[in-house]
């Protein structure tokens, strides 16, 4: 009868001791230049962070990296077209490279990147 509760304090003590061994989660970094690097890499927001700062720097960066692959999406495309459809793909560009640029121009203000 005593065997019982001491395996079971003894399977108690084990899986304590495994629980600490893992060590603590990793920190979030919700800083702004952090969110807006997970969203040009398309990551998932951390929903860990609710500043509005990081909520728009993410937003932005996600938009960004979508709107850079349309763009290179077209460029293949310019590749094999010519006449009317060329001229509508390079206009749809010159729009891309417009927002790409106001993009980028808010994140150096915001200094979510220096370069």
């Amino acid at each position: 009868m005593r065997a019982a509760p001491i395996l079971i304090a003894t399977s108690l003590i084990a899986l304590l001791l495994g629980a600490c061994a893992e060590g603590p989660a990793p920190a979030s970094d919700c800083s702004p230049q952090a969110q807006w690097r997970a969203g040009l890499e398309r990551r998932l927001p951390d929903p860990v962070c609710s500043e509005d700062a990081a909520k728009e720097a993410h937003l932005l960066g996600t938009e960004l990296a979508g709107l850079r692959a349309e763009f290179d999406e077209l460029a293949e495309q310019l590749r094999t077209t010519t006449g009317e459809s060329a001229g509508a793909l390079q206009r749809r560009q010159r729009q891309l490279q417009i927002d790409i640029e106001a993009i980028e121009s808010e994140a150096r203000i915001q200094g979510w990147i220096t370069r």
